[in-house]
């Protein structure tokens, strides 16, 4: 390496300096943009979007049927199939946030029998956020809501949600096609051991 230049290790961003950070929007989602000075001494505007912890609700009727949201996405212009989802709230366990997402959504809460687990947390797409989502599992839920999804009181109420039941053999199969969220998809495979001793 000739002096004076940096290698690709001491270019890298880790080594980086915020000089200014600013928030663009700050609701319903937090968008960032930070002045970013690299070791070169190269400046970048760097832009994310800065969420909370969330959870990603991946429920089971005692008939052996799991419970999706049907919502339009608006940056889509379409429906999607998904599972329910949403922020941690201050103060709440990954499993609470569960359980309360999947009532808000779906009209569906656990029964005595139910069990609640962790299936693992993993970062969405980390090019464009900071993103941290909980998977959580939950069986043997029951609807006691029939009035409908209520959603959240900001954006939700706009989404048009409606809970869709499949069975396990038709949700891993719909993969790739009414299924083609990541987030949806990489749950539903990773507890594919879980799903079948239910089949």
């Amino acid at each position: 390496m000739s002096e004076g230049k940096l290698s690709s290790r001491e270019l890298s961003m880790a080594n980086s300096v915020v000089v200014r950070s600013e928030v663009l929007v700050g609701k319903p989602k937090r968008f960032v943009r930070e002045l970013v000075v690299m070791p070169d001494g190269v400046e970048i505007d760097w832009y994310y979007v800065d969420t909370p912890s969330s959870v990603v609700v991946l429920s089971m009727t005692d008939d052996m049927n799991l419970v999706f949201v049907r919502q339009y996405r608006y940056n889509l212009k379409r429906y999607t199939v998904e599972l329910p989802a949403g922020a941690v709230g201050p103060g709440e366990s990954y499993e609470q946030a569960a359980l309360r997402e999947l009532r808000e959504e779906t009209g569906y809460i656990p029964t005595e029998r139910s069990s609640v687990s962790v299936l693992g947390s993993y970062y969405a797409l980390p090019s464009e956020t900071n993103r941290y989502v909980t998977f959580v599992l939950v069986s043997d839920v029951r609807l006691v809501d029939r009035s409908g999804p209520r959603g959240d009181d900001q954006v939700e109420k706009y989404f048009d949600i409606s809970p869709v039941l499949l069975t396990v053999d038709d949700a891993l199969a719909e993969i790739g096609r009414d299924i083609d969220g990541v987030e949806t998809a990489m749950v539903l495979m990773l507890a594919r051991a879980q799903l079948d001793q239910f089949n």
